[in-house]
């Protein structure tokens, strides 16, 4: 386990783990502009560790981004990071920016759209990103935008080392994935979701997705139902899995809490998180990885990472304490080399 001391506010927000043992952890931070005074004006940075098999060590200030959003790498194409831009990040619509870790320094670039869902690097110059209504990819130059295919609306994007790249969202209310190979884009048959509450039950969304080495297609979302004397919105966790030309649809019970990213395990099943540290669905059935409280007693994951061509995991996410005393939070690093 790795911990961030920081006298302020400090946490890892994602997390991205290569085929040689890289690894990098990107977070931010929080401190007060004047006084140390917690409750004044904030200002917030983002920073970039990378594991070298033995040691973190922190790369240059990475300025050019904050709330990062999406982390991304590859052997060749470096590490990149998006998030907002720092100049527009106090307006009502900030800007997205793009930071590149080429080995020796940052290199920025400006997206169309600020919230950045998921992100796939395949070399330094062919990079995707998705935004709620757009596909951007970069050419090595600039970032071009396209409608996405079918008129999905992507919540998430993956890439896989053959080159293909997938996304999953809605259209018409559904969930709908497709993918990007040989230079065209193929839509799957959608996965079909049980009605479970008849006419209360309305979409279920897309949270996350995860491609197998053995090309198996996970898709985590969340069923929305009308629920309770005063018909509020409730939630369930969905899993579901493409492969040998069918879908498998599992619904978890309505008291099963997971978290909104998934990452393969490299022997068809899944990463994901649960109430007690990381969880494991494989065979059908959950196995649950207790992951190491902090110093305050906390122990939140924000993201998740396999090795590729290992079973090794790394997630990060922070320490918290609900003292009114600085720090509040600091970054902690996990990893886990299950049997």
């Amino acid at each position: 386990m790795h911990y961030n001391t920081y006298p302020y506010r400090d946490r890892f927000l994602g997390v991205a783990a290569l085929r040689d043992g890289t690894v990098y952890a990107v977070g931010d931070r929080q401190f007060p502009r004047q006084d140390n005074n917690p409750c004044g004006p904030i200002s917030q940075l983002s920073y970039a560790l990378r594991w070298d098999g033995e040691r973190w060590q922190e790369l240059p200030e990475l300025d050019q981004v904050v709330e990062p959003q999406q982390v991304a790498a590859s052997g060749d194409g470096g590490l990149w990071v998006f998030g907002h831009c720092p100049a527009t990040v106090a307006s009502s619509d900030p800007a997205g920016c793009a930071a590149r870790w080429d080995g020796t320094s940052w290199m920025l670039s400006v997206l169309d759209n600020a919230q950045v869902s998921g992100a796939a690097v395949f070399g330094r110059d062919d990079v995707w990103a998705t935004t709620y209504d757009a596909l951007h990819h970069w050419n090595g130059e600039r970032w071009r935008a396209q409608r996405p295919p079918f008129g999905v609306r992507a919540h998430a994007l993956e890439g896989t080392a053959s080159g293909q790249v997938w996304i999953a969202g809605d259209k018409d209310g559904r969930v709908t994935l497709a993918r990007w190979s040989d230079r065209r884009w193929s839509l799957l048959p959608r996965p079909p979701i049980p009605r479970l509450y008849g006419a209360k039950q309305g979409e279920t969304r897309v949270l996350d997705l995860a491609v197998g080495e053995q090309g198996e297609v996970w898709a985590l979302g969340s069923m929305y139902w009308v629920c309770g004397a005063e018909e509020t919105m409730c939630t369930r966790p969905v899993l579901m899995r493409w492969g040998g030309g069918r879908w498998l649809v599992k619904v978890m019970p309505e008291r099963f809490t997971v978290g909104g990213s998934i990452v393969s395990d490299g022997a068809g099943g899944i990463w994901t998180t649960v109430s007690r540290g990381l969880g494991r669905f494989t065979g059908g059935k959950w196995k649950t990885y207790p992951i190491t409280r902090g110093p305050f007693g906390g122990r939140s994951v924000a993201g998740l990472a396999r090795r590729p061509g290992s079973a090794s995991v790394w997630a990060v996410g922070e320490d918290h304490t609900e003292a009114e005393e600085m720090p509040f939070t600091n970054g902690m690093i996990w990893r886990l080399e299950p049997e």
